[in-house]
């Protein structure tokens, strides 16, 4: 390339060679001028075993990918024609790059052609955003595995799995490989997922950043910004409005080589779309409606179909007879288009779950979901979704019901009876007295044992205990210790010092128990702190990420309810073993009763298996089943409703496809058991004021609570002046942390009395009226006392003060002020209060204010999250836009 200027000689000469694929590069005569050499990242030899791990992980990826483009109709004739466009929100500028979505081609060729091939997708709800991104994955798959094109392979994964504020990016990305796809080929003997993601030979395609809570978006939106690197690629998914929000006071920001949103789809698109896709038989029908899409742009129907969404629920809901389209038509019925789009969501149901006529060569005719009960079904999920105020799906959450709640004590009666009575039977067959006054003591010493172990796993996971545990594999107890150390909530130096210090103190106390056998005790020690170390270790809550399916998932938790059963209980009965052992041999008894241990593992087991997270499981499934709240089979209706398109999965968990969906289930009424109406409220939890300028975002009976201003409160006295607001008083506060460790207590005695055969004695049944009774009174003395509160709020600090203990923050070392949870000792207590969110590198308070995700409590206050109009105005005006209501 030569430059010349006023025809005289050159001014400037750039020698450039683009796309070379040679290996030397030969000048004959005098170069002048640089050199720009610009040669293509040559592809891993598919040869080479990372070649073939790569090559493997693509072919996965795309069946799984056409599966979910054939559920969700993406490409059946062809994909819609939706309208991209570059948009000005992200803050970098970026490269104008637009185009449609029946011409997905052309847009890959286009971010292969980028820069760092960082591109952001934006839209509103419906608007296509996740079908781009998984056309764009699919062509991508099929440019590198049909076409032989030296691309990427594009990964796409939620970001709800991601604690951008605890885990590194690229380990986050290695590690969902790894456990999605444990079957590639190894490299150097070690999962290639490490080195797909160092060598970037992956594009991460990721969802559901709108979805995420306010401070997650932050911190996964600057944590992209990063630790991506020069070099990193990204296509990241988010609605417009909640990116807009993001980037107006994000300080890190996420720069991106280009930024497209979506158009509102045209009606002559859509009819065009729907002319091809509807069924050739069904022309008369579908006439009618494509006509007025022509003709009338701004009627309600055309309005209602401007998103793919949208059009879907139209071919799906009219794709079968009798159902005719023509009906949408009738401006009686439908005058507006929030009315169309509400009749559309109506019938997707239904559609979904049409009868199908059995075959008639078969003796059994297919599984089939009544509309009416899937409806129910699934709104019931939509509801206890919106209750647990979550957008996942979680089969192990559905414990959260309120029915299997309130029996879950009689439950564990009964099932505790049952197995004393098998106990009884065994233990009977193996000799000895009977039982319960010869092994009842065992039998309990083994659920007191086991009580101690599963106390150690909640002092070191906290809240985590109740989800399911990741995959058990003794061969890969590096990857059990990191899983451990990621969901514990001690300190490092506490988890280091367990880690480290552990296995020699446990080996010392054994080798004394030989070396000693007078003393006793060192043997059953040694046993418990084991089984405590293992339960830590091999028995870590999972992140969801650790199973590909929901079925996948479920398995794993059966897998580590049977891994405690013959690994830990056997090691709580192998210590009361040694211990007889050593008495035998210091008093030189004849032999050792090994029945004794026996009865051990079974008072044990029985604990591990009845205070799982999997007994819990059974539970709310068969209880809801019942009631007809959910099938029998439910596992195998959440899969039918995935292929259906109602759903889709991500990781461990299900989720509906879109937001908008979720909120109109649990918004409708549905049939009960028997086909009983019956109906629901809801509404997906979002922000509102109130009229008197209240903020709550609570949901339940408590959600519409308004309080009055603080300075009416009694025993309190507020001071505002436009520079600071001041809270101090004395109130009485009821003290409601004690009844976790109690709840607690009381199924571990509920376990120990029914499975040691002494639940017919009526003193075993004291404590079951006595430990509810000791929580009352500690709540009345907490009444009797009058603490000390303050809350200052300046324009440069935010400070509190409880009793004795205060606190003290910078707003310059804050990020965010919010209300949330309090989350004490490693549990989420009922109370809530406010919050900051400190900056990275900012001086931390001591570790009792501690929250979670990296919250601190500044001060506690109601237990719903409605503050006081006066402290919720101080807050927005006094915090520098750091208020998050």
């Amino acid at each position: 390339m030569v430059e010349f200027e006023d025809g005289h000689g050159p001014t400037n000469i750039r020698n450039v060679v683009t796309d070379s694929t040679v290996h030397y590069l030969v000048q004959i005569g005098v170069l002048n001028g640089e050199l720009h050499l610009t040669v293509p990242p040559r592809a891993v030899a598919a040869e080479t075993p990372l070649g073939l791990a790569e090559e493997r992980l693509a072919r996965s990826l795309l069946y799984q990918w056409r599966a979910e483009a054939d559920a969700w109709d993406m490409a059946d004739p062809e994909p819609l024609a939706v309208r991209w466009v570059h948009s000005r929100t992200a803050l970098a500028p970026g490269a104008e790059l637009g185009g449609r979505g029946d011409r997905v081609g052309t847009m890959a060729e286009a971010l292969l052609g980028l820069d760092h091939r960082r591109l952001l997708i934006l839209g509103g709800a419906g608007a296509g955003k996740t079908t781009l991104a998984v056309l764009l994955t699919l062509e991508l798959l099929a440019r590198r595995l049909t076409r032989g094109e030296d691309v990427p392979v594009p990964v796409m994964l939620s970001l709800e799995s991601w604690d951008a504020e605890r885990v590194n990016f690229h380990d986050w990305l290695a590690g969902r490989i790894t456990e999605e796809h444990p079957g590639l080929p190894r490299v150097d003997g070690l999962h290639p997922a490490r080195r797909l993601v160092s060598e970037r030979r992956l594009l991460p395609v990721l969802d559901s950043l709108d979805e995420l809570p306010e401070h997650r978006r932050t911190a996964v939106l600057g944590a992209l910004g990063r630790q991506l690197g020069q070099e990193g690629g990204v296509v990241l998914i988010c609605r417009t409005e909640p990116y807009r929000e993001l980037v107006a006071t994000q300080r890190d920001v996420l720069r991106v080589d280009s930024a497209i949103e979506a158009l509102p789809l045209a009606p002559g698109d859509v009819a065009s779309y729907l002319h091809r896709a509807r069924q050739p038989s069904r022309a008369a029908q579908w006439a009618p409606l494509l006509a007025e899409l022509r003709t009338a742009p701004g009627s309600p129907v055309s309005r209602a179909l401007s998103t793919p969404l949208m059009v879907w629920l139209l071919r799906r809901g009219y794709e079968r007879a009798p159902a005719d389209p023509g009906e949408l038509l009738d401006r009686g019925r439908f005058a507006t288009a929030w009315q169309v789009e509400q009749h559309l969501l109506d019938r997707i149901v239904p559609a979904s779950f049409p009868p199908l006529p059995p075959a008639p060569d078969r003796l059994h005719p297919p599984r089939r979901w009544e509309p009416d009960r899937a409806r129910a079904w699934l709104s019931f999920l939509a509801r206890l979704m919106n209750r647990q105020e979550t957008a996942e799906l979680a089969w192990w959450r559905l414990f959260g019901a309120p029915l299997p709640r309130a029996l879950a004590a009689p439950a564990l009666i009964v099932v505790g009876i049952a197995l004393s009575v098998l106990i009884d039977l065994g233990l009977g067959a193996v000799g000895g007295s009977g039982h319960p006054f010869g092994f009842g003591t065992a039998v309990g010493l083994g659920v007191a044992l086991a009580g101690l172990v599963r106390t150690a796993g909640q002092g070191w996971f906290g809240d985590e205990t109740s989800t399911p545990r990741r995959r058990v594999n003794p061969l890969r107890f590096a990857g059990a210790l990191r899983s451990a150390g990621r969901n514990g909530r001690l300190g490092r130096a506490w988890r280091l010092t367990v880690v480290i210090g552990g296995p020699p103190v446990i080996l010392a106390l054994v080798v004394l128990q030989l070396l000693a056998p007078a003393a006793e005790g060192l043997a059953l020690v040694a046993a418990v702190l084991l089984s405590a170390y293992l339960m830590v270790a091999l028995a870590a809550p999972s992140d969801t990420v650790d199973a590909a399916t929901p079925d996948a998932l479920l398995r794993s938790e059966r897998t580590s309810v049977l891994v405690t059963l013959l690994v830990l209980a056997p090691l709580l009965a192998a210590g009361i073993g040694l211990m007889d052992w050593s008495r035998a041999h210091l008093y030189r008894y004849s032999q050792v009763d090994w029945s004794y241990p026996l009865a051990t593992w079974c008072g044990a087991g029985a604990t591990f298996l009845l205070l799982s997270p999997w007994s819990r499981w059974l539970l709310a499934r068969c209880s809801l089943a019942l009631v007809g709240r959910l099938p029998w089979p439910l596992m195998t209706f959440l899969r039918d409703a995935h292929r259906a398109g109602l759903l889709q999965r991500t990781a461990g968990t299900y989720r509906f496809r879109n937001l908008r969906l979720q909120q109109h289930l649990a918004a409708k009424a549905g049939p009960r058991s028997g086909g009983q109406g019956g109906s629901g409220t809801a509404g997906v939890p979002a922000p509102r004021a109130t009229p008197d300028g209240a903020t709550t975002v609570a949901t339940g009976p408590l959600a519409d609570l308004t309080l009055p201003p603080a300075s009416t409160w009694r025993g309190l006295t507020v001071r505002r002046d436009p520079d600071s607001y001041l809270l101090t008083g004395r109130v009485r506060a009821v003290m409601l942390a004690h009844w976790g460790p109690l709840g607690a207590l009381l199924g571990l005695h509920l376990v120990r009395i029914t499975v040691s055969g002494t639940w017919d004695r009526l003193d075993s049944w004291k404590p079951i009226v006595g430990v509810p009774a000791l929580g009352l009174l500690v709540m009345l003395i907490s009444l009797l006392r009058r603490r000390h509160i303050e809350l200052h709020i300046t324009d440069t600090f935010i400070a509190a003060r409880t009793g004795r203990h205060r606190c003290r923050y910078e707003w310059r070392d804050v990020d965010e002020v919010a209300v949330r949870r309090v989350h004490l000792r490693g549990r989420d207590t009922p109370v809530h209060g406010i919050h900051v969110r400190p900056r990275t590198g900012a001086p931390l308070p001591p570790a009792r204010w501690r929250g979670r995700d990296g919250w601190y409590l500044v001060q506690p206050m109601n237990v719903v999250r409605t503050l006081p109009p006066d402290l919720t105005e101080a807050l927005a005006e006094l915090s520098g836009g750091r208020w998050r209501p």
